[in-house]
């Protein structure tokens, strides 16, 4: 098998590898900003929302109430999501919110079962 140099190849590969680059670098600097400025509270799972497309993407909405007593609702759109449930409804978890907006949140620890 002969390797042929292609640089349109090689340009894809850096602009996939910049792209990835970008958002783990992003991740990691919302991560410890929450980290640093964010806020601790129980949460439930009160349902996991399916998306349909080329593959099945299943994500949990979460419930919480932050320290001023507002309830938040949201969908948990960080993090790896799987073809299957990854938290079951009804299970508790940890999130660390962002207080300024506490739909910017993480899950942080989890009481799940496991299939």
């Amino acid at each position: 098998m002969n390797f042929v140099f292609n640089p349109f190849t090689l340009v894809s590969f850096a602009a996939v590898a910049a792209m990835m680059a970008f958002a783990l670098y992003n991740a990691k600097k919302r991560d410890d900003r929450l980290q640093t400025n964010g806020v601790r509270a129980r949460g439930v799972v009160v349902r996991n929302k399916i998306k349909w497309g080329r593959t099945i993407v299943v994500r949990p909405i979460i419930r919480f109430e932050t320290r001023e007593g507002r309830t938040i609702e949201a969908l948990y759109e960080h993090g790896v999501a799987l073809a299957v449930p990854r938290y079951q409804e009804g299970s508790t978890v940890t999130v660390l919110y962002d207080p300024v907006n506490p739909h910017d949140f993480s899950i942080i620890a989890a009481d799940r079962q496991y299939i």
